[in-house]
Parts: structure tokens; C-alpha cells; sequence
């Protein structure tokens, strides 16, 4: 399996390519992004489930309808609770730059999570009542939604595969997320033109903390 080389896969003419992001939004602050987080594999499953929040009842009708009418309450769709699951790999990945493993890019994920997590705790502890926004960019299927996590956010590993780490997340959208500045298509291609150096030194900035934190003595 040497020289195995990850991307993000473009999708025929004229079609989004299949990537994903999450980032962390300052309270407040409409545009001000926190951190990002770019999925460096396409998920393996993407799953949105949305609830149609209509319901009826029986009551007595006319001889046309059989004696019954049947009386509907409805209220629309309810914004959808995605499922996304997959996988980093466990070799370097081209999205972003060859500079993290699977592991790392693992690790990154969930200490994503775990920052934001810690930084709305924080907001609370302090009686502030603003709070960090998590949102979640699906540029394949031109979803772009503020989400919060719900229910068990699963990491496994199966002994079958052990130097692959697989993650199950459930997210409740919120909201639609704010149009970017640039409008989606301008935005899009301002990302993709340079994938690899942000990622590059998004990725410098977080290996220092690693390697302290996983070092054989600690952090230093």
C-alpha cells in the first residue's frame, strides 16, 4: 500500500467537487472564523434526515368519504440531523499538503470538537450569554448549515484494519449558515485555489501542540 496518495476527487464537468468542512464561528462576529476544520477524505456515508412535522387526525365525515374526514396539521420540515461517517486514512493526504497522517488528522478532528466544546463552556462560566457557533459545509450537495452536535460522537477501531480510525458523527442543524462574503461560487474557488498552503500552516501551528502533548515525557 506504499504510496498511497488521498485527495479530495473532483466530479464530472460542471460539479462540485466532494468537500467537506467544519468551523467554528466567534460569537458576534458574523464572518469571523475561529478555526476550520477540512475533512482531508470524502466521508464514506453522509446521511441527513429531516422530520415533516405534520400531523392528523379522524372525524366524523360525509357519506362522500366514506364517513371519515381527515383533518392535517401541517407545520414543514424540520431543518435535517446529519449522520456523517468515515475515515482519515492512515497515509499523508493531498488536500492538505502531504503534512499530516491519518492519526494526526484524526487527532486534529477531535480536538476540534473538544475546542469547541471548551470554548461555549467557558462563555457560560464567565455569564456570557454568546456563545461559538459550529457550522458545516457540505460543497458537494450545497449545504451549508450551523450544526451542534448531538448523541454519541463515536471514534472506533477494528482489529481487523488497526491502523485506520473510523468516526461517526450526529449533528442537529440549527440554522442555515450565513452567505459568505463572496457569494458561494466565488468563495468555493477562493478555497480550492489554495487548499494545500492553508493547510499548511493551519497544520505547522497544531503539530507543535502534538508532538508536546503525545511526546514520551508530556507536555513540556
Amino acid at each position: 500500500m506504499s504510496g498511497q496518495q488521498y485527495r479530495t476527487q473532483p466530479v464530472g464537468l460542471g460539479i462540485l467537487p466532494a468537500l467537506y468542512q467544519l468551523s467554528i464561528r466567534v460569537p458576534g462576529q458574523f464572518f469571523s472564523e475561529l478555526s476550520t476544520y477540512t475533512f482531508p477524505l470524502t466521508p464514506s456515508q453522509l446521511r441527513a434526515d429531516r422530520s415533516a412535522l405534520s400531523t392528523f387526525s379522524d372525524t366524523q365525515g360525509p357519506a362522500s368519504s366514506q364517513g371519515v374526514t381527515r383533518v392535517v396539521d401541517s407545520y414543514g420540515l424540520s431543518p435535517p440531523v446529519f449522520t456523517i461517517e468515515g475515515t482519515t486514512g492512515y497515509d499523508r493526504h493531498q488536500s492538505d499538503g502531504y503534512v499530516l497522517t491519518g492519526l494526526q488528522s484524526m487527532l486534529l478532528l477531535q480536538q476540534f470538537l473538544a475546542q469547541y466544546a471548551t470554548l461555549n463552556q467557558n462563555q457560560r462560566a464567565a455569564g456570557n450569554p454568546q456563545l461559538y457557533t459550529l457550522e458545516f459545509y457540505d460543497y458537494y450537495g450545497n449545504q451549508f448549515w450551523q450544526v451542534e452536535p448531538v448523541g454519541p460522537q463515536t471514534i472506533r477501531q477494528a482489529n481487523d484494519r488497526p491502523t485506520l480510525i473510523y468516526y461517526r458523527f450526529r449533528w442537529a442543524a440549527v440554522k442555515p449558515a450565513g452567505v459568505p462574503i463572496l457569494g458561494e461560487v466565488d468563495a468555493l474557488a477562493n478555497l480550492l485555489a489554495t487548499p494545500a498552503q492553508q493547510a499548511v500552516v493551519n497544520a505547522a501551528l497544531t503539530l507543535g501542540a502534538l508532538v508536546t502533548a503525545y511526546s514520551p515525557t508530556g507536555p513540556l
